[in-house]
């Protein structure tokens, strides 16, 4: 997380990928700062859809992952020991993935 560069191109861009980096991460303050940034540029209304569109991420991840589209190579390993807890890896989904 935190090495993007840029504005992708679009109206204030860097704020937008700051504030995304600082929801996905652990640092309050930083999410904190990142907030006030978004609100004050884009106005409440502007924060709540920036908000509305990180949530909606959150939840199309989740749902990939309900129904078994399989999981990134990168993350096999992190996730090995909680999949093998919860029994994951045993879903009768994860034969059509």
């Amino acid at each position: 997380m935190g090495t993007a560069e840029g504005d992708g191109g679009i109206p204030n861009g860097a704020m937008l990928v700051s504030f995304a980096e600082a929801i996905v991460g652990d640092d309050t303050s930083r999410l904190n700062a990142a907030r006030d940034e978004v609100r004050q540029v884009l106005g409440e209304d502007g924060l709540v859809d920036c908000c509305g569109i990180a949530a909606t991420f959150n939840a199309i991840d989740r749902v990939a992952d309900s129904i078994g589209i399989p999981i990134d190579e990168i993350r096999l390993e992190p996730t090995a020991e909680f999949r093998r807890e919860l029994g994951i890896d045993e879903f009768p989904s994860r034969l059509e993935s």
